[in-house]
């Protein structure tokens, strides 16, 4: 199948129509006629541009493209392709014709992409990429090897679980490459239900409860509130939380699920919210922030014994009453490849302690 019989394929109804169409209704099966009547002409150019793309763009336009912006020399091209110099000189003027947009301009440094040409290569690049990876896990199907799997993970969970998982991987499953997306809880479920991910490593809230879900839970994690190892509450005797209260904090975005529980116990605990405080997931921003200033930061009891431990912060002597449950999720009726259902084997026998730690 070549590119346009691809695109052609996975076009599906599409009407170039400013009306507003019911997603969940089904798209009647029409002919190209009647579809142009209903639909709402695009500009001339465009119309072009499209018939053009889906008629004539084949696999072997993209490789030369990508091919020429290496070597930036129609000789080059030629020999690496092992065609003719007029040839790949031809093949240049009919694609540009037919595009009618310059792709590429001669130079004193060879053969230089326009703003058109340096827009297909990308793709070209990102195709000839995916259908290497599809070339490559095609084989590993037909030769019976585990694959891919693809795994969502929280930022604090990914910190200590991963590495151990991968090392299991590698010592077990030596032909699966992972693929690792990291999120919130909320992103991590809508990549999950997409297909993005296979599994995911997330914090069990009411969202994972429902039937079509499979859930396991991997550990319970506490929140604790650190600073910095030289801050004025490091060794500040009974700590209070009210000595917390006039410093500006560290704290999950407000789409955290752990966010409107820390709200709740600070509310209880009559300690406001400075105006001056940082919203972030990033491990290494917010470590970055409580080590430089005065700030102090709610973290997983994993991260801050790890960060501890490498004396980069203190952990208060603050009892908060708030655990993150860590656990593997993953779609009930989903058919699992024999990658996806190791990994789901391997979570299962990786025991974690009650801070996320291997015993």
């Amino acid at each position: 199948m070549n590119l346009a019989e691809y695109m052609q394929t996975t076009a599906g109804c599409v009407l170039y129509s400013r009306d507003v169409v019911d997603a969940a209704s089904p798209c009647p099966a029409q002919s190209p006629r009647q579809a142009q009547k209903q639909a709402l002409p695009l500009p001339n150019f465009a119309v072009k541009l499209d018939n053009y793309l889906r008629s004539n763009l084949k696999f072997r336009n993209l490789q030369f493209l990508v091919t020429l912006d290496d070597t930036r020399h129609i000789g080059k091209t030629a020999q690496y392709l092992h065609v003719s110099q007029p040839a790949i000189s031809k093949t240049l003027a009919a694609f540009e014709e037919g595009l009618n947009l310059k792709l590429f301009e001669r130079s004193t440094r060879g053969m230089e992409p326009t703003e058109a040409g340096t827009c297909l290569i990308r793709f070209a690049r990102k195709m000839l990429s995916e259908l290497s990876s599809v070339r490559d896990e095609l084989n590993d199907i037909n030769l019976g090897r585990a694959t891919r799997l693809s795994l969502g993970i929280l930022p604090v969970a990914s910190f200590v679980i991963l590495p151990h998982f991968i090392g299991e991987i590698e010592s077990r499953m030596a032909t699966v490459s992972v693929v690792v997306r990291e999120g919130t809880s909320d992103m991590l479920i809508s990549m999950l239900r997409s297909g993005e991910v296979d599994l995911v490593v997330s914090n069990l809230t009411q969202k994972v409860s429902g039937c079509e879900f499979e859930k396991r839970l991997l550990y319970k994690d506490p929140v604790v509130v650190v600073v910095r190892k030289d801050h004025p509450l490091a060794d500040k005797p009974d700590v209070t939380w009210q000595d917390v209260s006039h410093y500006a904090m560290v704290l999950p975005p407000v789409f955290a699920s752990t966010r409107p529980a820390i709200e709740e116990f600070l509310m209880r605990h009559d300690v406001r919210i400075s105006r001056s405080h940082v919203e972030s997931l990033s491990i290494l921003t917010n470590i970055g922030v409580i080590c430089s200033s005065n700030s102090a930061g709610f973290l997983s009891k994993q991260l801050a014994d790890y960060f501890s431990r490498n004396d980069s912060v203190t952990i208060l002597p603050l009892s908060i009453d708030l655990t993150i449950d860590v656990g593997l999720v993953w779609l009930r009726e989903r058919k699992f490849t024999p990658a996806q259902k190791s990994g789901i084997e391997l979570f299962s026998h990786l025991q974690f302690g009650a801070s996320g730690q291997p015993p």
